[in-house]
């Protein structure tokens, strides 16, 4: 593998590293204060992208110090980039359901509200279901993630 191609791979994990912790924190700070303050994306700040550059940074230079020098590529045939992946996987797998299952919900939720129910407030009516459609949703995804996981780790037919 060559220079060019490792740099790519620190990169694009530095890169991943900063969606996941920008979504956990979206997720830590709706669990802590059961609501979401809309902020800048693209900055430093609080509730920004890039909020955690430190941490990111700390875990990709540690990652950069055990490669070279203890020559063990996070990136490629260990243990280390087994575990890399799997926990990446995992949380990447959690957020897409968590927000497929948000959006799911909420769509069915109104579509109940306007044509069966017939409410006339319908934001209303959407924002009183929301923490439980929340939390819901956290709780299928990181469930359906870890049982997905299992599945492909185990490597198990699966009939669709």
């Amino acid at each position: 593998m060559t220079e060019l191609e490792t740099l790519f791979q620190y990169m694009s994990f530095a890169v991943m590293l900063f969606f996941v912790t920008f979504f956990l924190s979206i997720f830590y700070q709706y669990v802590k204060y059961k609501s979401i303050t809309p902020r800048k994306m693209l900055t430093f700040e609080k509730g920004g992208l890039f909020e955690h550059y430190k941490i990111v940074g700390a875990i990709t230079l540690a990652l950069f110090l055990v490669h070279g020098l203890f020559d063990i590529n996070p990136f490629r045939e260990s243990l280390l980039a087994f575990f890399i992946d799997l926990t990446l996987n995992f949380l990447f797998i959690s957020i897409f359901l968590i927000f497929f299952f948000v959006f799911l919900s909420i769509l069915m939720l109104y579509l109940y509200a306007r044509f069966i129910k017939k409410v006339e407030d319908k934001t209303t009516y959407l924002n009183s279901k929301m923490i439980p459609i929340i939390n819901g949703a956290m709780i299928v995804g990181i469930i359906g993630a870890a049982v997905l996981i299992i599945v492909l780790l185990l490597n198990l037919p699966v009939d669709v």
